[in-house]
């Protein structure tokens, strides 16, 4: 089995951060690729973060409320 990081994408040109605004899976969870994990806000939009990956959510390392940085690593998931 491997680890996969889940990271906050590139979301814009001038996007430097983003506020995580609800987490949509729970550590144990089991997702599949391109499932919908958290959703985050910028200046412009909202956005969700998908798996990039099948397989369980081991970590979660923000929560709704946090600012993170574009980049960021935000949890893993065991494929």
């Amino acid at each position: 089995m491997s680890t996969h990081e889940i990271q906050i994408p590139k979301l814009g040109m001038d996007t430097t951060d983003c506020e995580v605004i609800a987490l949509l899976v729970k550590v144990g969870d089991r997702v599949e690729k391109g499932a919908e994990l958290l959703e985050v806000e910028t200046e412009k939009a909202n956005v969700a973060i998908e798996a990039p990956v099948s397989g369980v959510v081991i970590e979660i390392r923000v929560q709704a409320g946090d600012r993170v940085e574009v980049g960021a690593y935000v949890g893993s998931i065991e494929a």
